[in-house]
């Protein structure tokens, strides 16, 4: 079992400038196959046009990777399509297979159902009722993170840049990071509602694993 990632760049035809774009994504793919690289079966790989995909690991931190990729190319935007799937051990890895299959019907669900544009990033796994619970989670981070401000998503950056992706961050390190006072870090923690993002991050996270695992949905939830 694999995660496929599939990727694309959100209007990209109305970049002007398309070569710098597609530099960029040359090079953010690069870094992301450096920092990541124990996690990948497949290294990330530009595809069609602004398009990317690679294949993980099933430990992969799936959601760490989404949002360090959106982080690096800021303020270009993307959507994503995650599939859970066998590929065929025979073939070349990252070849094609189900993982793949899903990952694509997963970002043709972010064009069909975007939540008014909130919503970039969907799963499949092909089993409707597992799907439905993992995208519910996908979707409430989503719908927090669209009303951030500049402010409340540095917290975010400055924990990606740490490398820390957990709800149970040290508060004292990050005011530290960020250079504010205590009290005001706390006011800013309360508005991003960031430990309820990140929470639900790594719920929908491990639920993905269970299904990895073949574990029954109600031991999921």
């Amino acid at each position: 079992m694999y995660l496929a990632l599939i990727a694309d760049v959100i209007d990209s035809k109305m970049v002007q400038e398309r070569f710098d774009l597609q530099k960029q994504l040359e090079k953010t793919l690069q870094t992301m196959n450096e920092l990541f690289g124990e996690f990948l079966a497949s290294n990330f790989t530009l595809t069609l046009g602004d398009e990317f995909q690679g294949l993980l690991k099933v430990d992969a931190p799936v959601f760490q990777m989404i949002d360090t990729l959106r982080s690096l190319l800021t303020p270009t935007q993307l959507r994503f399509g995650i599939g859970l799937g066998e590929i065929d051990p025979l073939q070349s890895i990252g070849a094609d297979g189900p993982a793949y299959w899903n990952a694509r019907a997963a970002i043709n669900l972010v064009h069909q159902k975007n939540d008014y544009g909130n919503t970039q990033i969907y799963f499949s796994s092909g089993k409707e009722k597992q799907d439905f619970f993992v995208n519910a989670l996908i979707a409430s981070g989503e719908a927090i993170r669209s009303g951030w401000r500049g402010s409340q998503e540095e917290i975010l950056l400055d924990l990606l840049k740490r490398c820390v992706y957990s709800e149970n961050f040290s508060q004292q390190d990050l005011a530290q990071s960020l250079e504010i006072n205590p009290s005001a870090l706390s006011k800013r923690l309360k508005s991003s509602s960031i430990r309820v993002y990140l929470r639900g991050r790594a719920a929908a996270l491990a639920s993905i694993q269970s299904l990895a695992k073949g574990e029954a949905y109600d031991r999921i939830i």
